[in-house]
């Protein structure tokens, strides 16, 4: 933030550009569904990389290591919890990457909690890299006999340049510097290694149709970004890394029945159903907001290309 005669500016976090718009200003989320801040917290856009972003209101010193994180999203942070709770994304994460592109690999989650993902790695992968700060979970996954690290600079010093695939999904929206983790993911990557980094969008249509009822939901203490095709444009860029090949795709998680359950409740439905939106209906939706680069998700691709 900068000022001009007593006047407060508004400067990007990410491209440092002072074209800069409040979008919401507000309560926001503030860890599991239902609970919110006490006080409004200001959303901001960058009009030219098309970033948004709050001010950190979270201390990140230790946050993630501790039972805090986990605690505050999902009320517990119980192993067999977790798996309950994200098993079911392995799928999307399966679509995502290319279930061929797996296969004797060797691979590193960056932010993998307590691998559940992983363990549908394992009979396939070459070796395992869990990248975790989590303390908790990172004690159960030295138990399945994982090489764990708390964070992607302390594995590059061991695999810096090695892996063949680097997937990351849901994690750099948390991130204090987007721009410092792209680049160690791309650090990790071994020539013709591909990386794989996932992050919710705005969600354009559901704020269009359900406004702050929506924002004040998708906003959150835990997300200081959100990112988007431009953001990673701005990114790369700015790493000026000649030996790459990148881009992104759009995917659509959540299927119109999500849609409708917000119109008629005015909260999330999950994974509710209704039974006349057929499969045909559903797929449709999701394939024409993936057309339209509209998805609520997102995944950058970054291959490193022989020199």
């Amino acid at each position: 933030m900068a000022s001009r005669k007593g006047e407060l500016i508004m400067i990007c976090k990410l491209c440092n550009s002072k074209n800069v718009n409040i979008i919401y200003n507000g309560k926001i989320r503030d860890g599991h569904v239902g609970n919110y801040t006490t006080s409004d917290v200001q959303m901001f856009k960058c009009c030219d990389c098309n970033t948004i972003w709050h001010e950190d209101v979270i201390d990140h010193s230790n946050y993630y290591e501790t039972e805090k994180y986990r605690s505050s999203l999902e009320g517990t942070t119980d192993i067999k919890d977790f798996y309950k709770l994200h098993d079911r994304e392995n799928e999307d994460k399966f679509r995502y990457i290319g279930m061929e592109n797996l296969r004797n690999k060797k691979i590193a989650d960056i932010g993998c909690g307590g691998g559940a993902f992983l363990d549908f790695l394992y009979s396939v992968a070459d070796e395992i890299i869990a990248i975790e700060p989590s303390q908790i979970y990172r004690r159960e996954l030295d138990k399945k006999g994982y090489k764990t690290y708390a964070y992607a600079a302390d594995a590059i010093k061991e695999y810096g340049n090695k892996v063949d695939v680097v997937t990351s999904f849901d994690v750099i929206e948390h991130v204090e510097n987007p721009m410092q983790f792209v680049k160690e993911a791309y650090d990790l990557l071994a020539e013709n290694g591909v990386a794989y980094i996932g992050t919710p969008t705005d969600a354009e249509v559901m704020r269009q149709l359900l406004g702050e009822t929506y924002e004040s939901f998708l906003f959150s203490t835990q997300h200081p970004w959100i990112l988007c095709e431009k953001s990673f444009e701005y990114i790369l860029n700015c790493l000026n890394i000649d030996d790459i090949e990148w881009d992104v795709k759009y995917y659509q998680r959540y299927g119109l029945s999500n849609l409708l359950y917000w119109l008629k409740n005015k909260k999330p439905g999950g994974n509710y159903k209704f039974d006349f939106v057929s499969n045909e209906i559903d797929l449709a939706w999701k394939s024409d907001l993936e057309r339209q680069n509209k998805s609520d998700y997102i995944v950058l691709r970054i291959k490193k290309i022989k020199k």
